[in-house]
């Protein structure tokens, strides 16, 4: 089975089948590394993925899905970008701009104007963390 599955046991089945869809056209170091972020990365925001419909989530995975300028590899990193920001924090700056040309610009300036609020709570918590 995909390795990536046991990494992503908990997620819900409108993920997984896009990793599955995927899985043999990926570089797999580089999704694992975005798996491993999406992972442990900082909280920088209320998830956002309890505020919308499963078909609103769905809605946006087919977007990314189906867009036609964007490769396999780039699909499921974008894809992973999206799960990282439903679920409270902020993608790399090259998935950010894939994120905006596939979900269009007020998406991402909503996400990024949290992100921008939130900076002096992400630089306290980084603090902490480091202080632990």
């Amino acid at each position: 089975m995909f390795k990536l599955f046991n990494k992503l046991e908990d997620k819900p089945v409108i993920e997984k089948k896009y990793f599955e869809k995927y899985r043999n056209m990926l570089n797999h170091q580089d999704v694992l590394r975005l798996i491993e972020e999406y992972k442990t990365g900082d909280i920088v925001f209320e998830p956002i993925r309890n505020k919308l419909t499963e078909a609103e989530q769905e809605d946006l995975y087919i977007r990314i899905d189906k867009s036609d300028f964007l490769s396999p590899q780039e699909k499921i990193e974008t894809i992973i970008g999206l799960m990282i920001i439903l679920d409270d924090s902020f993608p790399e700056a090259p998935i950010v701009s894939r994120l905006g040309k596939v979900l269009g610009k007020e998406f991402m300036e909503t996400i990024e104007k949290k992100c921008d609020e939130l900076k002096a709570d992400i630089a306290v918590k980084k603090l902490i963390r480091f202080i632990k």
